[in-house]
């Protein structure tokens, strides 16, 4: 890793004047907010590992990553309480951790494709949580709110006015059973057939996975009322690529299907939520772990 020291860079580089250019990557420029610090070796390996799984970024790909002091920069860009953000169509991460690899995953996945920020936030969780939120298992929290009758279609369509502790670990949840299940090439698939517009994501995902969300979302219930929690096969970043390819082939749905009560997962997400990607932060994020 070739890093520039801040002295030896334009100073139209150094973006806002609070902040000062700690260094200078290949793909990233990372800016801390006064005294403040970035970890860049750490977002740098976590990058690198976020490369072998989705693919070499290309060319000229960057963007810029900003280390508040305290909470009301971060609050600033988003409008919302937030330890995290991601604007894709800036490129720009804004967050309080020194190390953000929740926002990392964004700003890689982003570049692929704008699915709906259900997905997009639950492939965050899903590769950096450890199956965690908070002190809590995530399977454990999506397996509680279905067994109590609660929809998934709130967290589809309107995925940013839910309660972040159940809208967070649901995806999560759901994410990660498709990653365990089917490992990662049909959520790249899907990923990149959401780009043209992510109102068209049903259609994306029958092609990716061979079957509805509310299919897919019936085998995944069935498989948390199991008790097969997806979260450990693929978590340890230090088996990535490999962990992440070795899922079941993707098989049609079976014609004739009926899926009763699942009409709604298939309704159009909110326009532009893909835009900004917010990792929530009052107050349960706060202490939780990095993610």
């Amino acid at each position: 890793m070739t890093l520039t020291s801040a002295g030896s860079v334009p100073a139209e580089a150094k973006g806002s004047r609070e902040f000062r250019l700690v260094a200078r990557t290949a793909h990233a420029s990372y800016f801390a907010q006064g005294r403040g610090r970035v970890d860049v070796e750490r977002s740098e390996a976590f990058l690198a590992r976020l490369f072998e799984l989705f693919g070499p970024a290309p060319e000229g790909w960057r963007f810029e990553y900003y280390a508040h002091r305290a909470s009301d920069g971060v609050r600033a860009e988003s409008g919302a309480h937030a330890v995290g953000l991601t604007d894709l169509d800036r490129n720009r991460i804004d967050s309080l951790r020194a190390f953000h690899p929740h926002e990392l995953v964004h700003a890689v996945a982003g570049r692929l494709g704008r699915c709906p920020v259900f997905f997009a936030e639950g492939l965050a969780v899903a590769l950096t949580s450890e199956g965690r939120w908070g002190d809590h298992d995530v399977d454990a929290i999506a397996a509680s709110a279905l067994r109590s009758g609660r929809s998934l279609e709130p967290y589809l369509t309107s995925f940013g006015e839910q309660d972040p502790d159940l809208s967070y670990p649901l995806a999560g949840s759901f994410v990660a059973f498709l990653l365990d299940r089917h490992g990662i090439e049909p959520f790249l698939a899907f990923l990149r057939a959401c780009e043209a517009s992510s109102r068209r994501y049903e259609t994306a995902f029958r092609r990716a996975f061979g079957r509805s969300v509310a299919r897919a979302t019936i085998e995944w219930r069935a498989a948390l009322d199991r008790g097969e929690g997806a979260s450990w096969a693929w978590a340890d970043t230090r088996s990535w690529p490999e962990a992440l390819r070795s899922g079941a082939p993707v098989s049609p749905e079976p014609s004739g299907t009926v899926v009763a009560g699942f009409a709604e997962a298939a309704g159009a997400p909110s326009p532009g939520a893909v835009l900004l990607s917010a990792e929530p932060g009052w107050p349960a994020a706060l202490s939780a772990p990095a993610r």
